[in-house]
Order: structure tokens, then C-alpha cells, then sequence
């Protein structure tokens, strides 16, 4: 694992990944000094952006899965559930096949039927 500092900036670059320095403020003098992240602070950041697409994902399926569930008591047996209620779940269930992010271009919940 490669890790380096620019003396300089104080950039920090792990395996090719450049991280700005963190800047502190005294304040009594207003002074600011940089402070070049730790090898640690890399491997963490590192770790979370690497992770986000998956917690994106995650973020996503939750806020499908709530929608689903307010919707479950339909598919009880004394309930018939017409074509579009059929359509408006399907369609939550299949939205990660099309989006993986609720910030996704183009992202939208399908619109729930009138009940």
C-alpha cells in the first residue's frame, strides 16, 4: 500500500487516491493550518467510498421495501387487489433492476394507485 504526503499542500495520496487536508482554525489567533489525513483516515474514507454504491443500493431497497409493506395488506385472502395495484408493486419490486440509487437521472417511485 503505497501512502504519501505533498510536504507542500499537504495532500495526502493512497494508492493513487489524493485526500485534501483537513483544515484547523485556531480560534484565539483565526490562524489556519492544514493537517494531512493519516494513512488510517485514508484507508477509512477509502472504505466509504468504495462502499456507497452499495449503501445507495441499500438506502434504496429500504425506501421500496416501506411502500411494499404499507401496501401488503392487499394481498391478504379476503382482498381482491385490482390490475393497477398488481402493476404499482411489480413495479417496486423491479426497480433495482433499473435504478440503483434514489439519486439515480431519471429515478422515481412509481405512482401509487388511488385506493
Amino acid at each position: 500500500m503505497a501512502y504519501s504526503i505533498n510536504k507542500d499542500t499537504k495532500v495526502a495520496t493512497y494508492n493513487g487516491d489524493t485526500y485534501p487536508p483537513t483544515q484547523k482554525t485556531n480560534a484565539q489567533t483565526g490562524e489556519t493550518t492544514l493537517i494531512a489525513k493519516s494513512e488510517a483516515e485514508c484507508i477509512k474514507i477509502k472504505k466509504l467510498k468504495d462502499n456507497a454504491p452499495n449503501e445507495m443500493l441499500n438506502a434504496l431497497r429500504s425506501k421500496r421495501n416501506s411502500l411494499l409493506a404499507q401496501t401488503d395488506w392487499m394481498g391478504t385472502t379476503d382482498v381482491t387487489m385490482s390490475a393497477e395495484w398488481k402493476t404499482y408493486r411489480q413495479e417496486l419490486r423491479d426497480i433495482t433492476k433499473t435504478f440503483n440509487s434514489i439519486s439515480d437521472k431519471d429515478f422515481k417511485f412509481p405512482t401509487k394507485p388511488k385506493e
